[in-house]
């Protein structure tokens, strides 16, 4: 099935509109003559916007497209996700947050160097700028490869102009017009996500007849709690495992961890880790309901299995086409849906990779000594157009990868994140230990000046 005009009406306007909000704070409301206005909107953001931001930075196309695929497929395990989110948020907000609001710096990977030394901070600050590229491209990548191969959108279309978009207002507007186009992204998802599960309901024969089916597919299952290891969900391999994962990728990023730096105090950072808990909770629970739609529409005939569709990632799109398709700009709206989803995640990754190339990278082996405010701006917009395009390019690259695109991202975080936890932890919890110790590169002693922040990690 083609899209009509219609969609194509809703889809251009709902796009159109966050390239206007990046023009608004990129030319009109601010001209960001500091590096900090643009990279943490000079921290005067406001909580709730500050926290559907970080909430838009996790809750990517691949999580809105993989998640209600993950639950349809292997079952309601998937929620236990939400009391590893409650663990790695306790963690985020009572043990990173105040140490990176307390460093003053805007890359939090500035504490390797304090607590170990620069060549520790350079290879971590390098290991997350090409493995969040090549992240950023698969995000970008995948929901388009499954809406094209689903209503007949041309993936270079979808593709090309998301990143585009997503790039200029990035790199023009910044951190302000991140956080906004991410709150009106965030909107646009929820409002996507409810009405595919209200018209679903209607169109299946309501709500108790879908958890009927579900429960008597044995969909619905919340003991698992075997510790075989090739079983994919269980209780304990989702709380323990998935409360170190969930603590990394709210501590360990400098996606997420800029956001922390946008508010006024480490309460209000707090209070953003805790709202967004919050939401991506409720996020995880439509999921579960969507997931048992899914199911109630298709026991008897698995669209997978039947051809009717290639790839998992495509099922959601493909009920999408089904059931709300005669209703003219309702498949448009849920495809600016998923296309909002990955174009938060895209700008927010442009957005801090370009901070920790200018923080941990440039500003430290640039020949000049000093900087203005005005050049670090310059330079910081510069990063983020180039960092956009390079994320374009490597997006054709990824037409190569197959699989559950959730299932990708999850193995690319897993491969980079927890070993920056690990010298997180090893920093926090053994005060004796150097940088000699943590890295097997050659490096210096610690600096006099940065014996503040040591000192406060040996007291933990």
């Amino acid at each position: 099935m083609y899209l009509g005009w219609t969609d194509y009406g809703v889809l251009v306007i709902l796009l159109g509109l966050s390239g206007i909000i990046g023009l608004y704070h990129g030319c009109i409301r601010s001209k960001q003559l500091s590096a900090n206005e643009f990279l943490i909107a000079d921290g005067q953001m406001k909580a709730l916007p500050t926290a559907m931001s970080l909430l838009a930075s996790i809750m990517s196309a691949a999580t809105l497209l993989g998640g209600p695929v993950e639950i349809y497929a292997y079952g309601t395990m998937y929620l236990y996700w939400i009391v590893a989110w409650i663990i790695g948020t306790y963690f985020t907000a009572y043990l990173f947050i105040p140490m990176f609001r307390q460093m003053g710096n805007i890359s939090i990977y500035a504490y390797f160097e304090q607590r170990f030394s620069l060549s520790v901070r350079i290879v971590i600050t390098s290991m997350f700028v090409i493995v969040n590229t090549i992240f950023i491209a698969i995000i970008l990548y995948g929901p388009c490869l499954a809406l094209s191969q689903v209503t007949g959108l041309h993936i270079w279309f979808s593709l090309v102009s998301c990143g585009i978009i997503c790039t200029l207002y990035t790199s023009i507007g910044g951190m302000k017009a991140v956080i906004w186009t991410d709150v009106a992204q965030t909107v646009t998802m929820f409002i996507a996500i409810v009405l595919s599960i209200i018209f679903g309901f209607i169109d299946a024969g309501g709500i108790r007849k879908v958890f009927e089916i579900a429960t008597a597919g044995n969909r619905i299952q919340f003991d698992n709690a075997t510790f075989a290891l090739s079983t994919r969900y269980t209780i304990w391999s989702i709380i323990i495992g998935g409360s170190f994962y969930t603590t990394a990728v709210y501590s360990c990023l400098q996606t997420q961890g800029q956001r922390y730096m946008c508010v006024k105090s480490i309460r209000a950072a707090q209070k953003v880790a805790w709202m967004n808990f919050i939401m991506y909770s409720i996020f995880i629970l439509l999921c579960a309901c969507v997931r048992c739609i899914l199911y109630a529409k298709y026991s008897q005939c698995d669209p997978l299995r039947a051809k009717l569709i290639s790839k998992p990632d495509q099922l959601y799109p493909l009920f999408i086409i089904e059931t709300l398709g005669r209703f003219p700009g309702l498949t448009g709206l849920f495809i600016a849906g998923i296309l909002s989803a990955s174009l938060s995640t895209i700008s927010s990754g442009i957005n801090s990779i370009a901070t920790v190339v200018l923080e941990d990278i440039y500003k430290r082996i640039a020949v000049e000594n000093s900087m203005t405010d005005k050049k670090q701006a310059i330079i910081s917009k510069i990063l983020s157009l180039i960092i956009g395009l390079l994320i374009v390019f490597l997006a054709f690259i990824a037409s190569y990868l197959g699989d559950n695109i959730l299932v990708i991202v999850f193995q690319i975080a897993g491969s980079f994140v927890p070993p920056i936890l690990g010298v997180y932890l090893l920093g926090f919890f053994a005060p004796r230990v150097n940088s000699r110790k943590s890295s097997t590169l050659e490096t210096d002693d610690l600096h006099e000046p940065e014996k503040s922040i040591v000192e406060q990690q040996q007291m933990l």
